[in-house]
């Protein structure tokens, strides 16, 4: 737990090539109590107020400095960016069936008779529960890795057919 608060502190300079001086420059804390932070034994315990400007100043959770706990890895950010793609081609998928069946989208600043913020609100929502429901199931790194390689495909794939139309048009216009 807080005992391991230096090597914590240190995963965080390496892993983001920082010196005492650019730590202590982020969170306001002198180098040299940083310093007595990072030892590797016999480390001083910083309080309250350090811990705080420790984890504001680094871009860490409170959680994680002290337990370890709750800084999101990257499993955790594919998961949360899956769920959000799979909202959001939902919902525009909706958009596209209603397009079709001839009813009006946008009306002043509503969008199916919602605003901005409730739409907003109800995607994120529903991600986060998709992320849950992607979490439960057990999805694995390597799932996620191959959905993400997959989707970038399909946006490439997706643009050299927009650039293939584009060029062709212009073709036809220049005839």
């Amino acid at each position: 737990m807080i005992g391991q608060l230096p090597l914590r502190l240190r995963e965080l300079q390496s892993r983001n090539n920082w010196t005492v001086a650019d730590m202590a420059e982020r969170t306001g804390i002198p180098k040299r109590t940083l310093d007595k932070y990072l030892l590797r034994n016999g480390a001083s315990l910083p309080g309250f107020d350090a811990l705080c400007s420790l984890a504001t100043g680094l871009g860490v959770s409170l959680d994680w400095l002290v337990f370890g706990a709750g800084q999101p890895g990257e499993r955790t950010v594919l998961i949360a960016d899956k769920a959000a793609y799979l909202e959001a081609i939902r919902v525009l998928e909706a958009f596209l069936h209603h397009h079709a069946a001839g009813q009006q989208l946008i009306e002043g600043e509503l969008i199916l008779g919602l605003s901005l913020e409730v739409w907003a609100a109800e995607i994120g929502a529903r991600s986060g529960e998709r992320a849950r429901e992607l979490l439960a199931a057990g999805v694995t790194m390597e799932e996620l890795l191959t959905w993400l390689e997959a989707r970038k495909e399909r946006l490439l794939e997706l643009m050299r057919d927009r650039t293939e139309r584009i060029t062709s048009f212009g073709e036809k216009q220049s005839q």
